[in-house]
């Protein structure tokens, strides 16, 4: 089998996976809405019955609906990301803000940085332009670098995502806080450079002391590729 079939075929799983994610989130979506309708449905039973002489049964039933309420909502919400998430390989060029990506990923990747008991912060730039690229790819490469960075951190430690402009470029920043015993050498894995190299950015570090480092993830704004130069 030749590179390019190889290719090919991988760039179709993914796009079968992205299928069957956004297939799934969609059919989630509506087990909530009827679980949503039949909580409510629960909260008017209980306004209208006799359990009203009963004030402890009555909390007891209010804060379960509404601890289902909050659940159903955090899941949703979720669920929309994922099939966000799952659309991206649909385009393997278009214009999409940094800022959605991240917060449409970061959904997923909180709970890898929950249960190291890292603290995850966001501080997503304002205004920052559109980029032309590939949303999936980059998806890729940010996990690998956040994965990279969790690495590093120790509990209690702290990962700050940052993103803003550097001129005709977007940044994406990963400052991490702590004591740190900086180890950066899979950041020249040569998988995720070529990943890089493919999106046009470039990935850099500053700032390294015993307790900081920031690792850099820069892309054009305009970088515009088109189908026939993949051909």
């Amino acid at each position: 089998m030749d590179a390019m079939t190889e290719n090919t075929i991988r760039q179709e799983q993914v796009e079968s996976f992205g299928q069957l994610m956004a297939g799934f989130s969609h059919d989630m979506k509506n087990h909530l809405g009827i679980i949503r309708e039949s909580n409510g449905l629960m909260s008017d039973i209980i306004e209208m019955s006799g359990l009203g002489e009963d004030e402890t049964s009555v909390e007891r039933l209010k804060k379960a609906i509404s601890t289902i309420e909050r659940r159903v909502v955090i899941a949703a919400n979720m669920l929309h990301h994922l099939s966000g998430f799952a659309h991206r390989p649909d385009t393997p060029y278009s214009s999409f803000q940094i800022n959605d990506l991240i917060t449409e990923e970061c959904t997923f990747l909180e709970r890898f940085s929950r249960l190291k008991q890292i603290n995850l912060s966001l501080e997503l730039g304002e205004g920052l332009p559109a980029v032309y690229n590939d949303p999936s790819l980059l998806q890729h490469v940010f996990y690998r670098v956040y994965v990279l960075c969790l690495e590093q951190l120790n509990t209690g430690h702290s990962l700050v995502i940052n993103t803003g402009q550097d001129e005709k470029n977007v940044t994406i920043t990963f400052r991490l806080f702590g004591t740190l015993q900086v180890n950066l050498e899979k950041l020249s894995d040569k998988n995720l450079l070529a990943a890089i190299k493919k999106l046009e950015g470039t990935l850099e570090t500053s700032a390294i002391t015993k307790d900081h480092a920031d690792i850099t993830l820069t892309i054009a704004c305009s970088s515009v590729h088109f189908a026939s130069s993949e051909i």
